[in-house]
């Protein structure tokens, strides 16, 4: 198999993320839960096929940016058909919008299924630079959204800080898995001990100071998972670039 069908993939998975995080504002993603009654719903899919279409930069395939939005629009329509919305739900969306991507590819490549794990390999080396783009993107927002919702009842409890800064926790969090993955992938483990001592006097001090208990507690979870899960898919991510 040629390495530029196992790059279309990654194409098609950056596409995605791209589509479904940073292009997303919260006005889409909480209106397209209507689904097609919602004018947002549309516009969602429209920026994934047009992010598909320019990433594959093949402009006379316009088969599978259409294919893909007609997949991504079946899931996202059997979502917001559920009266929940929580991890599981989140988790299983994207799981299922994953693997629609590599169905698709797989069935406009001519690829069998059943070759794919003998080709994984062939991503190691040669596609590297996909790989880390892939990796970055993760760490940003799709990870911040599962921490979110692995933390959530603990933030109901809390309550919400009026007197932090709006989405100012999101930012920090999306900059230290940036940086933990920056320092994994340079081999600096000592920065990433540095990066959480830091992080530890100016976030948790002046709530020691406060004593409020319940809110340090929810950072530190917040921060102790935003970490795990970083250099978690750092090591993963080194390992794909060996």
């Amino acid at each position: 198999m040629d390495i530029q069908h196992l790059d279309i993939l990654l194409k098609l998975i950056i596409a995605h993320l791209l589509a479904d995080f940073v292009f997303q504002t919260d006005k889409i993603n909480e209106e397209k839960k209507n689904g097609p009654r919602s004018k947002y719903f549309w516009l969602h899919l429209a920026i994934v096929g047009g992010s598909v279409y320019i990433l594959l930069t093949e402009w006379i395939n316009w088969q599978l940016p259409v294919s893909v939005i007609i997949a991504h629009g079946l899931i996202d329509w059997g979502k917001s058909s559920l009266e929940k919305d929580g991890t599981w739900v989140y988790i299983i969306d994207q799981l299922l919008h994953v693997l629609s991507l590599i169905v698709l590819w797989s069935l406009f490549m001519g690829i069998s299924m059943d070759s794919i794990p003998d080709h994984i390999n062939t991503l190691l080396n040669d596609t590297s630079k996909l790989t880390i783009i892939t990796f970055y993107l993760i760490v940003t927002l799709p990870l911040g959204y599962l921490i979110g919702h692995l933390t959530k009842n603990w933030q109901e409890t809390i309550g919400d800080d009026q007197e932090g800064l709006p989405n100012a926790g999101k930012t920090i969090g999306i900059i230290e898995r940036i940086l933990i993955l920056t320092f994994i992938i340079n081999l600096q483990w000592q920065a990433i001990g540095f990066l959480l001592a830091a992080k530890s006097v100016f976030r948790f001090g002046d709530l020691k100071d406060g004593q409020d208990r319940k809110k340090t507690e929810y950072i530190l979870v917040g921060t102790l998972l935003s970490f795990t899960f970083s250099i978690m898919l750092g090591i993963i991510m080194n390992q794909f670039l060996k």
